[in-house]
């Protein structure tokens, strides 16, 4: 008797063992799955996402926020926009006998045979003087094309061949209220370096363009205008507010075929 009752232990000890190893197991499934499969699920829908446990186990690499994709695309396409036009853009110089520099102001090149965009301010037809075009560490001489006094445009020409040329946006009208960005030079520490200054097209009134675009006179009048997609809007100018404003590429397109 005493024999068939400590079996009888033994035996109920033996099932509390292999049940509580198949709760374990059972569990230990049930969490992996659960980390691997329905965590990321959930970790993407209000309010899971805020909590740290959904989102454990999940590839970091993917941006559930919807604001920082957007963001991350606007960035890439000032980026691409920025690296298209940089390599046109250069400094328009007039230079007295003595080979001193009178004013210094921006342009951007139009044509991969050296035709040179500016603003009528950095341009002098005096005798005395030469009209000089920097791009990077080359300086060549140039010669005064084409002025129009209306517009406040003036085409330069140097002497080159397969020049990088800027692209100009075909409708106007569609860039109300569009984010642009005005790209230029100015001196830096060690040199001339580019920079930029990011707005909106606050109205559009015939061949003028309104920003909200603050900007120094000097750094902003010839730069280009240049909106998301890479492509220049107009050429820049500041008013006595000091707010660009800018000629519309319309009308510098027919300024360019006169």
């Amino acid at each position: 008797m005493p024999l068939c009752d400590g079996f009888l232990e033994l035996k109920y000890r033996m099932k509390k063992i292999i049940f509580f190893v198949y709760i374990v197991v059972v569990a230990g499934i049930g969490g992996l799955v659960s980390v691997l499969f329905v965590a990321p699920k959930l970790a993407g829908i209000a309010p899971f996402s805020t909590m740290a446990f959904f989102n454990e186990g999940r590839d970091q690499a993917v941006i559930v926020n919807k604001t920082e994709q957007i963001l991350i695309q606007r960035n890439t396409a000032f980026k691409k926009a920025y690296e298209k036009n940089v390599s046109a853009l250069v400094t328009v110089k007039v230079v007295n006998e003595g080979g001193i520099a009178q004013s210094s102001g921006a342009g951007f090149i139009v044509s991969a045979d050296g035709l040179i965009l500016t603003r009528r301010e950095w341009v002098s037809e005096g005798k005395k003087t030469v009209m000089m075009i920097v791009r990077g560490s080359d300086e060549m001489k140039a010669e005064i094309v084409r002025i129009s006094e209306e517009s406040g445009l003036a085409l330069l020409k140097i002497t080159a061949s397969g020049l990088p040329v800027v692209s100009f946006a075909k409708d106007i009208t569609d860039q109300l209220g569009a984010e642009v960005f005005l790209l230029g030079t100015k001196r830096g520490s060690a040199g001339q370096i580019s920079f930029v200054n990011i707005g909106v097209v606050k109205s559009i009134d015939g061949k003028l363009i309104e920003t909200n675009i603050y900007e120094d006179f000097r750094l902003a009048t010839g730069t280009p205008l240049v909106n998301v997609a890479g492509d220049i809007v107009g050429i820049n100018s500041v008013n006595s507010s000091g707010y660009v404003f800018t000629i519309t590429a319309d009308e510098i397109t027919r300024f360019l075929s006169m």
